[in-house]
């Protein structure tokens, strides 16, 4: 057997023990998430399509550039091979919290026990309290970007975060 034919065979238990699975604390915890964007499945900014006048796009605007306003921190340990924990945060008028999971291997991601977003007037509150709700996936890394997918009526759709420490 000649050298080139078995370099790649040597290859083979290095390649072949790359993991796929995410590291999903470092991903998630220690970091305050600030949403950024609401997108469809396109890639297209779909945020415009909640609000019934401009005025009202353009106050969740100002409340979402502001620096406390739709911001969200997990909290988690590993158990069975998934990160289960806490979230807590804030939409522009109200506190936000309950539980969260995630699974590094399928990138799987479950919320639950959200708070109202607060008064009628915070419709982006609303929007982002609705898509956490109806989240079932993520991706993210340690570089501070994540990205958590939702269903909206058949429609995939996902809110953009950033790190905001």
């Amino acid at each position: 057997m000649k050298i080139k034919h078995i370099i790649p065979l040597l290859l083979l238990p290095v390649l072949g023990a790359c993991s796929q699975t995410d590291d999903v604390i470092k991903i998630f915890t220690g970091k305050r998430w600030k949403l950024t964007n609401i997108n469809d499945s396109g890639g297209g900014d779909c945020t415009p399509e909640y609000f019934s006048n401009e005025a009202q796009w353009e106050e969740s605007m100002k409340l979402l550039s502001e620096k406390g306003n739709f911001v969200i921190t997990f909290t988690g340990a590993e158990v069975d091979g998934e990160v289960i924990g806490a979230y807590n945060g804030r939409t522009a008028r109200a506190a936000i919290s309950g539980k969260w999971k995630a699974n590094g291997k399928n990138n799987a991601f479950e919320i639950s026990g959200q708070a109202a977003p607060g008064n009628s007037e915070d419709v982006l509150g609303k929007v982002f309290v609705h898509a956490l709700i109806n989240a079932y996936k993520y991706e993210g890394d340690t570089a501070g970007n994540l990205t958590i997918y939702f269903k909206e009526n058949r429609a995939d759709k996902y809110l953009l975060l950033y790190a905001n420490n």
